[in-house]
């Protein structure tokens, strides 16, 4: 009940919260305040079983006062450091409640002197207080200690002419990307007009660009094993070794010389590209010529309530605060439609495309299910949201939803699928695009 006297909504009748621990007593679940899962399975540590299981309540436990995944990202760093500490020992303790001052003082001082170190002790400190049988004794006493402070830091900030050197080459880096993705878009654009001629090599090039913008990756052919080959490729690199991909997405250098510029121009820090949406675009009053974008910024540093700010920002020539705005908009419009396609509810604006293929495989639903873009190519149908294209943010399974192994990247490999990635309307052996 709030201090007014108003009863507090109440959920619905079948909601049913989250388990935290699964029965096996090794796979946690952190909900973030968005309602998506991060499976932290404590299998995977190097360590006893009993270990593992007590080390398991103590994370639950702690995450309970999370919001985000990131928290669970940095403990987990810091249980895989301690799990690796206790490996090394010659006769490691079999549960939290083994554990002897010697081996915490051992532990504390193999890791206070660098900034790693003191921070797997920081989380490991507050993670193993919570533990019941280490709360009186010897290795209460050696928890109490508080971590050394911070020595020397290690980095320094860059001095006037090296911030704008790096300034320099992420507009450079950036603006190639920008112009190329535009002239691209402007073939591709031409080509869905049918003003192209059909013998032409800019129509073949066209051609791939549209199964590329529909499905993120290059049309192809698979042979009996499921070896993916495609001709695509040496079309679109042609002479001079450009681009294939890069022509239509952003690559994830490119996107981060992007996040240099608008670090530069807005004051944002790293955690807010993670979270950042597609500006709303505003009428300007009086004006026709220009447009305001209204950009929602999140800051959870800012505490509890104030995390979202509403900044404005005007597009009116080419030194305005909003001009990168449209820049960014334009660099990524491919990718966000693919992402918007495969994964609805998602609009974020930072998407690269990422070609690590060892990330995830792939889940088809078969090449009878298959959409197909305007030009006939199939259009691989995921399970759930994500193909090959990348947020900053790391992209997170809503709550219901199977996880996949990875959370935060993902990339589409067709040489992990058996399905048909050809295009069923070439009738000839020979692929237009050769």
């Amino acid at each position: 009940m709030s201090g007014r006297g108003r009863k507090a909504v109440l959920p619905p009748p079948d909601f049913q919260a989250t388990e935290r621990i699964a029965a096996d007593g090794l796979q946690v679940t952190v909900l973030n305040k968005e309602g998506f899962k991060r499976v932290f399975d404590f299998a995977e540590l190097s360590a006893r079983q009993p270990m593992r299981e007590s080390l398991a309540r103590t994370f639950a436990a702690q995450s309970m006062g999370w919001n985000s995944h990131s928290s669970g990202e940095s403990y987990w760093r810091s249980l895989e450091v301690f799990a690796r500490f206790l490996k090394a020992q010659g006769h490691p303790a079999e549960d939290l409640g083994d554990l002897t001052s010697a081996t915490l003082r051992l532990w504390r001082n193999n890791h206070k002197d660098t900034p790693g170190g003191r921070e797997a002790l920081a989380k490991m400190r507050t993670l193993l207080k919570r533990e019941p049988r280490l709360a009186q004794g010897l290795a209460a006493e050696e928890l109490a200690r508080p971590v050394p402070k911070k020595g020397k830091p290690s980095k320094q900030s860059y001095r006037p002419s090296e911030r704008d050197q790096v300034l320099l080459v992420a507009e450079r880096q950036f603006r190639a990307a920008l112009l190329r993705i535009r002239e691209n878009t402007t073939l591709l654009d031409r080509y869905r007009a049918g003003s192209l001629d059909p013998t032409s090599r800019e129509w073949r090039v066209a051609s791939v660009l549209e199964c590329l913008a529909a499905t993120g990756e290059l049309p192809g052919y698979p042979d009996k094993e499921g070896k993916i080959y495609t001709r695509a490729e040496g079309l679109l690199r042609g002479k001079n070794g450009g681009k294939t991909a890069g022509r239509l997405f952003l690559s994830r250098s490119e996107l981060t010389a992007l996040a240099v510029m608008m670090t530069d121009r807005y004051g944002w820090n790293l955690s807010v590209y993670d979270r950042l949406h597609v500006p709303v675009t505003t009428p300007s009053a009086g004006e026709k010529t220009t447009v305001t974008y209204e950009v929602l910024v999140e800051k959870r540093r800012s505490g509890e309530g104030r995390w979202f700010a509403t900044e404005n920002y005007t597009d009116s020539g080419a030194d305005s605060p909003g001009r990168l705005i449209t820049q960014a908009l334009e660099a990524t419009k491919h990718g966000r439609a693919l992402a918007a396609a495969l994964s609805p509810g998602h609009n974020l604006l930072m998407v690269a495309r990422n070609r690590r293929r060892t990330d995830w495989t792939p889940i088809w639903t078969g090449p009878g299910t298959s959409a197909r873009c305007a030009s006939g190519c199939p259009r691989p149908m995921r399970e759930y949201g994500r193909a090959s294209t990348r947020s900053v943010r790391p992209s997170s399974v809503p709550a219901g939803r199977p996880s996949p192994r990875r959370e935060s990247r993902c990339s589409t490999s067709p040489a992990r699928t058996r399905a048909s990635t050809s295009c069923p309307t070439r009738t000839s052996r020979k692929p237009p695009w050769t």
